[in-house]
Parts: C-alpha cells; structure tokens; sequence
C-alpha cells in the first residue's frame, strides 16, 4: 500500500514585481503553479494507491480566477488517472467566515478526489487504506477535534492528514496570525502515517510522522531548503523525499560594513557576487554596519545593477546606529505597508519568522493602498 504526501502547494501566491515573458502574470505566481504541476507528474508516476494534500492548495481562502482554473485542471488530471485523492482545507484556504462558503465545493463533483472542508474528521477508505482527514478549524479548534480521533478497524492501515503546527514548538510553526497547533501527544501511536501540513520545510516530527514541506519557496526564511513531495511505502514503512526544481533562492555572504567606504562596500559587493551564479535567481545580500555618513552617498542603483542577472536582486542595508534593516526597493509599497514593515522590524523575533510576516503582511497591506 503507497501513498503520495504533497502540501502547501500556495497556488495565486505572488510576489516581486516581474512578469513571466511567456505567460505575462507575476513570474512567483507561475513558478508556483510550475512548482506544483510538477508535484502532480511526479505522484502521478509514482501511481499510489492515495494522493493525500495536507493543506494550503490556494494561498488565500478566494483565490482569483487564474488560481481557481488551475487548480481545478490538476484536480481533472487526477480524477482522470483513477487515483484517489483527499485534498484537505489548510488556514490559508480556509475563510474566517463559514457563511463565506469554501472553494473547495468546486471539487465536489470530481470522481476520485475528496475534498475536506467542514470542521471535524473526514473518513475516506479505499482498500486496505482509511485516511482520516481534518481540515484547519477554529470552532472548533483542531486541539479540541484531535482528542475524539479514532482509528478504523475496518481497514489494515489507517493514516491521519492534518494541517496545523505542533504546540509547544517553534521549529513546526509559520507564525501565520490565523494558525492552529496541536499537541503531537494527542495524536495515538499505531498511526502507519501522519501526513502534517502548514509547516514548509520537509521534516521528520516522530516515527511515521512527517510534514512533506511545501512546493515552492514563499520568503528567504525558506533559502536553501528543498522542496518536493513524499512517497510513503506503508508496508515497509518506507518514507522517500522527492525533490522538484524550482527557481533557486540564494543568500550572499554578508558583507561588513562597519569600516569600509561608499566605494569599498560597492566593490565588496561586486566580489561577493561574482563568486555566486545567480542568473535568474531569486537573491539576497545583507550589507551590515553601514555608517549614517557613509549610507548617505551610496550608489544604490549602482549596487541593484550588479545583480541585474537574478530574477530579483534585493540589497539590504543594516544601518550601525540601529538593529533595524532597510530593503531599498524601486517603488513605494504604500503607507500601510510601510507602516507594517517597521513594526515587524521591530518585533523580538528571529530573521525567518520576521520575513514570513513580511511576505504575507505586504502584499494584503499593498492590495488595501491600492
């Protein structure tokens, strides 16, 4: 018996300003729908007895037009492959309001794929195989659903899927303002697997438990993970990580500034990249300690220039009266946005979490000005 475990797939997620040249939409929201394009070619291949998607298909709970189309002509390729599928509603995909309706009914009619919205635990058996899935859920919250959990008795193997974080640890969360966790305890041992979404990184939570990761790379926080999916072997209990690619997303060495000049700082940054390919890459550079007098006469355009290869070259500067970084960006994101900006710069929290709520927070801020 073999499962596929993808999650966080983030479909309509955008960000930068580049457009893709073929298809003229936000290049991140097409290296995303690429991203998870391949994830399908991929478990189809593997041709499981299950496909099981843990959460966040949509980045937004109304995902726009494009989004919505795509993700139903997967779902089609699914269907029409005969393999089952359960695909489960994570807290991005999820609408605050239940009234609101989730985008998930669009699935409804497709023989073979099962979408799970409705707060509680969805039973989906085929075979030997029960999956029991539970949608993200604040009424109740997922804490409270877990502990009625129960495995069937009907079938040989029972796996749960479930999209939330783990209480009590900051390694399996994303900081996301609407996020649920549960405690790992309260899920029973005797599980043949746990397929977790939320968290993006691919990651081993205990045995026969894992988060698969997400498809594609949302912030710098994620720099240097890979991405992928996860065939599950549940006779064997075998886990195989296997890896998509996607646009790489770099961090430069970071450069000390504290003693150099407007002219030192703009050569070291010239060194530091060409000792990195970075065409069409998605790349960022720390410059740290930069002097008030000294920031005053940098040559910014002339610093973005020399990483005119990448996709997006983004410079940030660390100024040495303060802890607070600057992004020097082309355009104005907007008065909200900036307002939120330096709020989260100010937050006592680590670089990672800082850049998720950064990703997130802009773009609904940037939406809002406009």
């Amino acid at each position: 018996m073999k499962i596929v475990h993808v999650s966080d797939s983030h479909l309509g997620f955008s960000a930068y300003s580049k457009s893709d040249p073929e298809l003229g939409i936000n290049q991140r929201e097409a290296d995303f729908y690429s991203a998870f394009a391949q994830a399908i070619d991929k478990a189809v291949d593997l041709a499981p007895d299950m496909i099981i998607h843990s959460g966040d298909l949509f980045d937004k709970a109304q995902p726009h037009n494009r989004a919505i189309s795509f993700a139903l002509r997967q779902m089609i390729r699914l269907s029409e492959s005969g393999i089952q599928t359960v695909v489960v509603s994570g807290n991005h995909s999820t609408p605050r309001l239940r009234e609101t309706g989730s985008i998930f009914g669009i699935f409804d009619h497709l023989e073979g794929v099962h979408p799970v919205y409705e707060p509680g635990i969805a039973r989906i058996a085929t075979g030997d195989l029960t999956v029991h899935a539970m949608p993200h859920s604040t009424d109740p919250p997922m804490s409270a659903v877990i502990k009625g959990f129960k495995a069937s008795t009907d079938t040989k193997f029972n796996v749960l899927a479930i999209h939330a974080g783990i209480h009590g640890s900051d390694t399996y969360r994303m900081d996301d303002l609407n996020e649920q966790a549960i405690d790992m305890e309260s899920v029973p041992d005797g599980l043949d697997y746990v397929a977790l979404g939320h968290f993006h990184r691919f990651s081993k939570v205990r045995d026969r438990a894992y988060y698969s990761g997400s498809t594609e790379r949302t912030g710098f926080g994620e720099a240097g993970q890979s991405k992928g999916i996860v065939e599950v072997d549940l006779d064997r209990n075998s886990v195989r990580f296997h890896e998509l690619a996607i646009r790489d997303m770099l961090v430069l060495d970071p450069i000390d500034a504290s003693d150099l000049s407007a002219t030192e700082i703009a050569r070291d940054v010239r060194s530091v990249i060409e000792t990195h390919p970075i065409e069409g890459k998605i790349v960022r550079i720390h410059i740290n300690g930069v002097r008030p007098e000294v920031s005053r006469s940098l040559d910014m355009p002339g610093i973005r220039r020399m990483g005119a290869d990448a996709l997006v070259f983004d410079p940030r500067i660390g100024r040495a009266e303060g802890p607070c970084e600057t992004a020097l960006h082309d355009a104005s994101i907007g008065a909200l946005a900036q307002e939120f900006r330096k709020y989260v710069e100010g937050l006592n929290v680590d670089a990672s979490r800082k850049e998720n709520l950064l990703n997130r927070g802009v773009s609904y801020f940037s939406e809002e000005d406009a």
